[in-house]
């Protein structure tokens, strides 16, 4: 959800309220109990820890100034594991938070186990 500090008008970027793991454009996309959050350095893309799906997701949040609300999986099979690999490969066990490096290119998960 965005929320607009100058308003406090709440709105939904993404997610349709359904727990789930599509991918897909606003409300096409779900979720299931994302929990950690971190904004890329320029700000178009935040990347979530879903917890659930163990699934670390990327949501489109500027395209110029319009928010686009694009939901990818950049990582995890969706099977709790530990097993390394890319992309959909890779196995994570319950992702509960996501920091990212200043430059942006990787991003360090914290898991529940």
């Amino acid at each position: 959800r965005r929320v607009e500090v100058a308003t406090g008008a709440v709105t939904t970027l993404a997610g349709s309220g359904e727990e789930g793991d599509a991918d897909g454009v606003g409300g096409a996309a779900e979720f299931h109990y994302p929990s950690g959050i971190a904004i890329s350095p320029d700000g178009s893309a935040l990347f979530v820890a879903d917890f659930h799906s163990h699934k670390i997701r990327r949501v489109e949040v500027a395209t110029g100034e319009v928010a686009t609300g694009e939901v990818t999986t950049i990582a995890g099979s969706g099977t709790s594991g530990s097993t390394d690999g890319v992309g959909d490969a890779a196995e994570l066990d319950g992702p509960v938070e996501v920091a990212i490096s200043p430059d942006g290119s990787t991003l360090l998960v914290g898991s529940s186990d």
